[in-house]
């Protein structure tokens, strides 16, 4: 009944890197489906319709058990099958470019497991950071010439690898792209200690500018089909300001809380009936579609934290509310949160 548009704010959805940064999870999936094909079927966090699998649905499959406790994991079925799975890039405006990620000056963590099934000879298998219709911007996994792990931009760059690695075993991938004006910068860990390592990484290279508004999980060039994957993440550095909502119940009130914000500052909440937008503000793009109903403002503590009670009518029960707040500066504009769209209970 719940779809958060940009942020997991449950436990586990805020880690620390150092103790003085946080990241913030936009999507997860962990294949918690029915065992069988996963071609149309819809699911994930962060993510928006259903995965394409082939053209009848059965290039990927969900098996289990899976690498970790939780569902299952997604099984290459074919030589050069690929399921494919696009990102809810509504939900991700504050860090996007014309509708894709890698925009400049934003960074993202990407983590997910992988092996070549046991006895598998398949040449190469990873996650591709996907342009649909466009080009495959990032592999990460195991790129063709090596059973090591690695990077690569394909039909673009030479493979880039991780000596001693090796993909016959379960390993965790760590990835950190660092977008930048021009070529990005690709960190690259194997079974990291740490969920946001700041040790040296495995491969450290600029990689040609990448744009991505898809995931899709790949592999080929063998007679015994398969790679598996599971655990697929995808993080950024804690936006500000931060927005929550709770026990949003018709006939009483939601408690709304923005966080992060400067002391004493003003905050403008905003909500709509309609949709996730965009629609233009002088802020920037809202995830709010019109017509965009704005609350009084209100002024944060000396904490930087502002908390309110909005009554909730019952007859918006079953509805869903679209709800973004706004840090505004004193001279002129704006910091939009995160968005979250939620159904009143």
């Amino acid at each position: 009944m719940r779809r958060l548009l940009l942020l997991t704010l449950a436990t586990g959805a805020l880690l620390s890197a150092s103790g003085t940064a946080q990241n913030v999870r936009l999507l997860h999936d962990s294949f918690e489906y029915e065992p069988g094909f996963i071609g149309g079927v819809e699911g994930g966090k962060g993510f928006t319709g259903t995965w394409w699998s082939g053209d009848n649905g059965d290039w990927g499959a969900v098996e289990y058990p899976g690498h970790d406790r939780i569902g299952g994991m997604l099984r290459g079925k074919g030589d050069h099958a690929a399921s494919y799975h696009l990102l809810d890039m509504a939900s991700m405006l504050e860090i996007a470019d014309n509708w894709t990620l890698g925009k400049d000056g934003t960074t993202l963590w990407f983590r997910f497991s992988l092996r070549r099934i046991p006895g598998g000879d398949e040449a190469y298998g990873g996650m591709v950071l996907n342009w649909q219709f466009q080009e495959e911007a990032l592999f990460i996994g195991s790129p063709f010439g090596s059973d090591e792990l690695g990077i690569e931009k394909p039909w673009v760059t030479d493979p880039v690898f991780i000596p001693g690695t090796n993909v016959d075993f379960a390993s965790t991938l760590v990835t950190r792209i660092d977008f930048k004006v021009g070529d990005d910068r690709v960190r690259v860990w194997a079974d990291p200690l740490e969920a946001f390592p700041e040790t040296n990484p495995g491969i450290d290279e600029t990689m040609p500018d990448i744009h991505f508004n898809e995931l899709k999980f790949i592999s080929g060039s063998g007679s015994t089909f398969g790679y598996e994957f599971d655990q697929v993440s995808m993080w950024t550095p804690s936006l500000r300001p931060l927005f929550s909502m709770s026990s949003l119940v018709g006939g009483t009130d939601a408690t709304l809380r923005v966080e992060t914000l400067l002391p004493g500052a003003t905050v403008q909440l905003a909500y709509s009936l309609s949709g996730a937008g965009p629609s233009g503000s002088p802020y920037g793009d809202l995830a709010l579609s019109p017509p965009v109903t704005q609350l009084p403002p209100m002024t944060s503590n000396g904490f930087g934290v502002l908390t309110t009670d909005f009554p909730i009518p019952f007859a918006l029960t079953g509805r869903l509310l679209w709800v973004q707040a706004i840090e505004l500066q004193a001279g002129g504009g704006g910091t939009r949160s995160n968005a979250i769209a939620e159904v009143v209970q």
